[in-house]
């Protein structure tokens, strides 16, 4: 069976990817920026560097990265779990903003952003959480089986980008010490790094037997 978009499946994944970033940095600039980087985020936890609550920051990454890598490479079991599991750590995290008595901003130093989020983020988290819901239910009453997405020439090349970027992160946040340009070529990363899970055989037209690469399952 061939694998088809699924529009509101990639709606809801381009929500974990947007709220996914503001994990993945900390991540990132926690590594190579070292105990310079002071990093603070999720119901109060933070840290310098690799310290303090960077081991928490890795277990969300984890869950992170299991609901996008899930997602885009076709969405089989135990995705539905972990979409949810990640969606309502987002509804707990803006819950507690929205009910704090204090306004709540999203601070970035370095590139010089900072915007209250205290009153908006726990009514989307709320609505994509429904979203995934009602997807979740949707997709589990289908009785088709699923196959695994094919792995083509696109993939690994916009993966290989991926790992080429980490030698980058070192030489320009901790070597040189242009952080600015560090935290572009993270959030570049990132999105490279979801372009590379995305089933882009979708959009290309099947090969004949003879012109087809052979397969790769990933």
């Amino acid at each position: 069976m061939k694998w088809k978009p699924d529009f509101l499946l990639h709606i809801i994944l381009l929500y974990v990817v947007i709220s996914g970033f503001t994990f993945w940095l900390p991540i990132i600039r926690g590594l190579f920026d070292g105990s310079s980087y002071i990093w603070s985020g999720w119901l109060g936890i933070g840290g310098k560097g690799i310290y303090g609550d960077y081991w928490l920051l890795l277990f969300f990454v984890a869950v992170l990265l299991s609901v996008v890598y899930m997602g885009w490479r076709g969405a089989q079991k135990p995705f539905h779990w972990m979409l949810l599991i990640w969606l309502l750590l987002l509804v707990i995290e803006s819950g507690a903003m929205f009910y704090s008595a204090e306004t709540i901003y999203f601070k970035g130093d370095t590139l010089g952003t900072e915007f209250a989020v205290g009153k908006i983020l726990f009514p989307l988290d709320l609505l994509f959480l429904s979203l995934s819901c009602i997807w979740i239910i949707r997709d589990l009453k289908k009785k088709s089986s699923k196959k695994k997405i094919l792995w083509i020439r696109t993939n690994r090349t916009l993966l290989t980008i991926f790992f080429f970027i980490f030698p980058l992160q070192l030489l320009t946040l901790r070597l040189l010490d242009y952080d600015q340009f560090g935290v572009m070529l993270t959030l570049f990363q990132w999105i490279v790094f979801n372009a590379a899970l995305y089933p882009w055989q979708s959009f290309y037209k099947r090969k004949s037997p003879e012109q087809r690469p052979g397969p790769y399952y990933f």
